[in-house]
């Protein structure tokens, strides 16, 4: 499949589960539950029908965060094999593929979250909605005694991160063509070390905004 099928194809996969999110997930009612106590009926009819005006927000979002994410780390990719596999001389487009491909893995978890508060959690606030990533370590600890800082992290530590980090491996194995030990030193190194600067980003700006 051609990068831009790739591409098309995830976008699409993505903005559906954005749509079936905000279809069946309550969230609506939600808003209603937090704020009842705050504000009057007609300024929280106006808050929801405000979130319906910019319910083309979410789309913008995903697909600017799918292209800066992949971009970025295929930056990494490719700096990581200029420093490390100075013999391949690998065009951006085709490690981009790479990361497209690994990006299935991170769509995914969209599917799962959506599963979880239809069928096992069905009874969720809105912070649940918001905090809950799947298969992630910090669904084991308490978020009420997390520093909010913290959280981002937390849910970084999680099995879908593995397996994306894998696909990154394999699909970079098979370009190279080169030892499989080799292309885990590589993505260790450079996706490692981008993660571990994004992850800082994330809770230097949390800490100051909140």
């Amino acid at each position: 499949m051609k990068t831009k099928n790739i591409l098309i194809t995830i976008l699409g996969v993505s903005f559906f589960c954005v749509f079936i999110n905000s279809r069946v997930l309550f969230i609506d009612n939600l808003i209603y539950e937090i704020y009842f106590e705050q504000l009057s009926g007609d300024q929280i009819k106006e808050l929801i029908e405000s979130k319906k005006e910019w319910s083309w927000m979410p789309y913008v979002f995903v697909f600017v965060l799918i292209i800066i994410r992949t971009s970025l780390i295929t930056l990494c990719l490719n700096i990581g094999v200029f420093f490390y596999d100075t013999e391949n001389k690998i065009k951006f487009i085709k490690l981009f593929r790479v990361t497209l491909i690994g990006e299935f893995v991170l769509v995914f978890v969209g599917f799962v979250r959506l599963i979880y508060f239809l069928f096992i959690k069905v009874e969720y606030t809105l912070q649940d909605i918001q905090q809950y990533y799947p298969l992630s370590y910090i669904n084991f600890l308490d978020i009420k005694n997390i520093e909010p800082w913290l959280i981002y992290p937390m849910q970084t530590i999680n099995l879908f991160e593995i397996a994306y980090f894998f696909v990154l491996v394999y699909g970079l194995h098979k370009l190279l063509k080169n030892k499989y030990s080799k292309s885990f030193e590589i993505v260790a190194v450079s996706y490692g070390a981008g993660l571990i600067i994004w992850l800082g980003l994330v809770m230097f700006l949390t800490l100051n905004l909140t």
